[in-house]
């Protein structure tokens, strides 16, 4: 892997950057704070994004910006890649958004997740790095942070051994092991589990064979039950087929009885019916006997007696005029002769209270004496009237009751007349009734006697029905008792099937349990005794490896920037470097700062080599970032840091830092500068 370029928008101190990596030796010079390290950590985020609990949003994205990215442009095996990862300022947080991964300039979307699963695919790194929190072989193959190096080295043996074992992946064998020890206990609550289903193995296999000679017997009882049970059945089949045939004879003499029975019932009544009205039929000749003339026409009397009703209402109305007439005339009569009594000892006016004469009282008795005259004549003549009327009112009443007299005996000889008629035409009406009892009582007659001689030769089946009905009962109660036998027999067997298939099914299981037993036996005893003590040894040779190759590796590089004449290095079995001096051992803390820095390197390039050795599907081999690999270093080590990166060969290493010697050491050197919170790269 080469870098090619790296475009930096609001990350940390830079606001918007690009700078180019050539190869060979590039130096990132500039003073300390002035954004150097932000650098590799911007690679480091290109390549893998935010790591949890190292590299987060927050501490990369420039305080006070909305959002900013890092693209990094580099080169495997002559192919150009690219990545670009973007960050975003929220409410809460600074969330990494979704990226873009370039293949010689073609563009492809993607999340965060599967842009470093890609990554890591490219760069050949172990794919179960995709959920680590913490990209271990980088770290210690590319790029390092020198304070995590030294730290390393200052922490103590079983946390450094930890860590390394996860760098070379040797904690797996621990983890075998460790999973071979949870499956080993599985596979001894297995083998108890097959030990307890094992428990009645021999007494399954005794009821299996109990249950094969109890089916056995039930075959045998079937197979004598089921002819008995079939020749059951066949007879009483044969005995239906002929009760049924007798039936049908029985139904026909039985319908022909009730029609025979119907039919005398219906002859008797008509019989009775005919004897009535023979019986009513001589009454009304008795009464027939006088003949009734038909009544008059009275017609005209109901005239006359509409026209007189018509009449007399007049008349009557004419008598009562006259009669009010007279006593009109009899109270004018009564009045005068009042007045003539009192004019005639009247002496005086009571209104004008004047002397009345004996003249004006002549004058009034004589005028009132006139009126009385006239009233008398005229009352005799009205007198005359009214007589005269009340004769004609009864003389016409009389006539009105002769009249309705001869019209109440025209009625009644009507009346007569009419139920005489009444009386023939239901006489007539019977005897026409009593014809058609009589042809119907004859029809009767006639089917009784086509019944009677069609009944007869069926009687003899009710008989035959009797007798084979008690055959067919008797021969349905044997083949029901041979039925319930054959279904006792079959239902037993059913259940000695069942009981069987089951113990098969269990004793099965039990079988397959004790080969799974032995199975697991094998593989208890080969897991205990083969596989884990291999896993241990496989772990004590490859640790062995790797400890010659890391200790004789950095005895080298500690050689090589240390004078091994004043002080040599090694790696004891913990990879805790053993420094002497004059034949003491001097601990790394004691060291001072620039052989502690120097143990630090060392300690680094071996495990980069180491690594790379190891894994040897890693893309990253030719590329080596070093942080402040020189910090504490004397005049004399600078010198001796030319020869080591000379050893390494590598096609591109970038190293950080602010001594100015080393300057002489790179290919290009790309200058860092702050100015007012804003790093540029010159």
């Amino acid at each position: 892997m080469r870098l090619i370029s790296l475009k930096l928008k609001n990350i940390r101190s830079y606001t918007n950057q690009e700078l180019h990596f050539p190869e060979g030796t590039v130096l990132l010079s500039g003073d300390i704070g002035s954004g150097k390290s932000t650098i590799l950590l911007a690679i480091e985020f290109a390549l893998f994004g935010v790591l949890r609990g190292e590299l987060s949003g927050n501490a990369l994205l420039r305080n006070g910006a909305i959002e900013g990215y890092v693209e990094l442009t580099f080169a495997i095996n002559g192919t150009n890649y690219g990545i670009k990862r973007t960050l975003k300022r929220t409410r809460t947080s600074v969330d990494q958004e979704a990226g873009a991964f370039f293949v010689n300039g073609l563009r492809k979307e993607g999340t965060a997740i599967e842009l470093k699963s890609q990554i890591l695919e490219l760069l050949g790194y172990p794919s179960e790095l995709l959920t680590k929190s913490k990209n271990l072989v980088y770290r210690y193959t590319v790029y390092t942070p020198q304070e995590e190096m030294k730290r390393i080295l200052m922490e103590d043996r079983e946390t450094r051994v930890a860590i390394l074992r996860k760098v070379f992946d040797i904690d797996k064998y621990e983890r075998i092991r460790q999973n071979a020890g949870v499956y080993t206990k599985i596979l001894r609550e297995r083998k108890k589990a097959y030990e307890t289903l094992l428990t009645d193995f021999e007494e399954k296999k005794q009821l299996v064979e109990k249950a094969k000679q109890e089916k056995e017997l039930a075959e045998q009882a079937i197979t004598v039950i089921e002819p008995k049970l079939e020749a059951a059945k066949a007879k009483l089949a044969q005995l239906k087929a002929q009760l049924k045939e007798i039936e049908e004879t029985k139904q026909k003499a039985e319908l022909l009885s009730r029609e025979l029975q119907l039919n005398k019932t219906h002859l008797y009544s008509k019989v009775q019916q005919h004897a009535l009205l023979l019986n009513e039929m001589n009454q009304l000749t008795g009464k027939l006997k006088q003949e009734v003339q038909p009544p008059s026409d009275v017609s005209q009397t109901s005239q006359r007696i509409l026209n007189l009703n018509q009449i007399l209402p007049a008349k009557e109305k004419n008598l009562r005029e006259f009669a009010t007439k007279l006593a009109e005339y009899n109270a004018f009569k009564k009045q005068a002769a009042e007045l003539s009594t009192k004019i005639s000892s009247l002496a005086q006016c009571p209104t004008c209270l004047q002397d009345v004469t004996s003249d004006h009282k002549k004058h009034i008795l004589t005028t009132q004496q006139s009126k009385i005259v006239e009233l008398d004549v005229s009352s005799v003549g009205v007198n005359e009237q009214s007589r005269q009327m009340e004769q004609e009112i009864t003389q016409i009443k009389k006539e009105l009751e002769e009249l309705r007299q001869q019209e109440k005996e025209s009625a009644v000889l009507n009346v007569k007349y009419l139920h005489y008629q009444e009386l023939t035409k239901k006489k007539t009406a019977l005897e026409t009734q009593a014809k058609q009892l009589q042809e119907e009582a004859n029809k009767y007659t006639t089917r009784a006697a086509e019944l009677e001689a069609q009944v007869k030769p069926l009687e003899e089946a009710t008989k035959i029905y009797e007798k084979l009905r008690k055959e067919v009962d008797a021969s349905a109660e044997e083949e029901r008792e041979l039925s319930i036998q054959h279904a006792t027999v079959k239902q037993k067997e059913q259940h000695i099937m069942q009981t069987l298939n089951m113990l098969e099914k269990e004793l099965e299981k039990k079988r397959t349990a004790k080969s799974q037993l032995e199975q697991t036996q094998k593989l208890h005893q080969w897991l205990s005794d083969y596989f884990a003590p291999l896993m241990e040894v496989m772990e004590r040779h490859v640790m062995a490896k790797i400890h010659y190759e890391f200790s004789a590796l950095f005895q080298k590089w500690f050689g090589m920037l240390v004078d091994e004449n004043i002080m040599t290095g090694r790696l004891d079995e913990t990879f805790t470097p053993l420094i002497q001096q004059n034949g003491y051992d001097i601990e790394v803390d004691h060291l001072s700062g620039g052989e502690r820095t120097a143990c630090a390197l060392a300690y680094r390039l071996a495990l980069n080599k180491t690594i790379n050795s190891l894994i040897n599907t890693i893309k990253t081999k030719d590329l080596l970032i070093l942080d402040e690999p020189t910090d504490g270093f004397s005049a004399e080590q600078l010198d001796k840091m030319k020869d080591v990166l000379d050893e390494l060969s590598l096609r591109q290493i970038v190293i950080v830092s602010h001594e100015q010697k080393i300057e002489s050491l790179a290919d290009m050197v790309l200058r860092v500068q702050k100015s007012e919170h804003v790093s540029q790269v010159i």
